[in-house]
């Protein structure tokens, strides 16, 4: 019997990352082709896995084979050379984006022009009163960047990040040198 999981859905819908291929040796797009069905013929009957019996002290045959959980296997081909190959679940990484529509005011950071946000990172515009999901990253010739955030109502929009503001006349007490290793971080 299957266990249930919820990264099986997105399996089974194809939503499968890009990783490293051992056929030819690189990182390329997989294609779910099915999945593995255990045979319903019992273990002791088979004679490519049976293995010789064990006595114990008494004398009495013991196997030693216990018998594993269920576990969800699929049957995943590379698009590049097209090698099939039987992948377990936890092997196996999707590509699940973040809806904005899933999410609540309370899970997500609040959007300030002068953070710094990634790639899929939640935010709560609070002048909107909503909320949305970093889709892009874009920089400006100023040093600042732009973020393209997908909105659950009101859609895709651009908001800046890392905007400074400058004091009134103040001596800058960062060396170039801090300047350049914050850049790098980035």
């Amino acid at each position: 019997m299957k266990v249930e999981s919820r990264k099986r859905q997105f399996i089974l819908d194809g939503k499968i990352e890009a990783c490293f291929c051992e056929g030819c040796g690189r990182i390329t797009e997989k294609v779910f082709v099915g999945e593995w069905m255990p045979s319903d013929k019992p273990k002791d009957d088979d004679l490519l896995t049976s293995s010789p019996q064990k006595k114990n002290k008494a004398g009495k045959g013991v196997s030693g084979d216990a018998v594993p959980a269920a576990e969800n296997q699929y049957w995943i081909r590379c698009a590049e050379c097209n090698q099939v190959y039987l992948l377990k679940e936890w092997q196996i990484q999707i590509d699940r984006e973040v809806s904005p529509c899933e999410l609540n005011p309370e899970e997500c950071q609040v959007y300030s022009p002068h953070g710094i946000y990634a790639k899929g990172d939640a935010l709560y515009h609070q002048s909107i009163g909503e909320v949305g999901v970093v889709r892009e990253k874009l920089a400006t010739g100023s040093g600042a960047y732009v973020i393209i955030v997908e909105f659950s109502k009101s859609g895709r929009k651009q908001l800046l990040e890392n905007v400074r503001m400058n004091p009134v006349k103040e001596q800058s007490t960062e060396s170039i040198t801090d300047l350049i290793k914050m850049k790098l971080r980035r």
